[in-house]
């Protein structure tokens, strides 16, 4: 039996067709019942608001106490909770005190209570201090003005509601840039229940 040209061509077009078709690999269908799903909520986790916050902010320059109405809005639904806060505290007046620090602001979103310390960045963080040359607004800067914080949960108590601290430390003038004026350090907790 002879094997012509077109016959040859034809068996080495179906070898080289099966050694490329064994190469491609196989790709699962979205239709098929065992491929992978990712589920998307149709609508987004219930972010709750606290009960009660309580405010102890007290250092050697002064009291501070929250200032309008704070937003924190907590997603519990997962683990860290997320937290979403917009907080100004401000300085309480008291005579024989006259802190460089005037009020400051914290605005953070989806922030993780894991209890970890973090440094509030620029956009975070804002503050109104008086460094010799009258009350003006400042951002967060790394080796001037900082600010950071640690949010967790507390030891939950049998018959209790969970509670939240958020733990604020400031520092002013870290590096001396404003010369004539000392540094000053705050810090404070703001205390959730949830």
């Amino acid at each position: 039996m002879r094997i012509t040209q077109t016959t040859r061509s034809t068996i080495i077009a179906a070898l080289l067709t099966m050694s490329v078709v064994a190469l491609i690999p196989s790709c699962i269908s979205p239709l098929d019942s065992d491929a992978p799903r990712t589920e998307t909520p149709v609508t987004p986790a219930v972010k709750i608001t606290p009960r009660t916050i309580n405010v102890d902010f007290t250092a050697a320059s002064g009291s501070y106490r929250i200032k309008g109405l704070p937003t924190f809005r907590i997603d519990t639904t997962v683990a860290p909770m997320r937290f979403w806060i917009d907080c100004t505290m401000e300085t309480v007046p008291d005579p024989q005190k006259s802190p460089m620090l005037k009020e400051f602001r914290v605005r953070v979103d989806s922030f993780p209570g894991n209890g970890l310390s973090y440094n509030l960045v620029k956009g975070e963080v804002s503050f109104s201090a008086d460094f010799g040359n009258g009350v003006q607004v400042y951002p967060s800067e790394a080796n001037t003005n900082t600010a950071a914080i640690i949010i967790a949960e507390q030891p939950r108590q049998p018959g209790q509601p969970r509670s939240v601290t958020l733990t604020l430390y400031v520092v002013l003038n870290k590096d001396r840039y404003f010369v004539g004026a000392g540094q000053e350090q705050t810090l404070g907790t703001i205390t959730l229940t949830l």
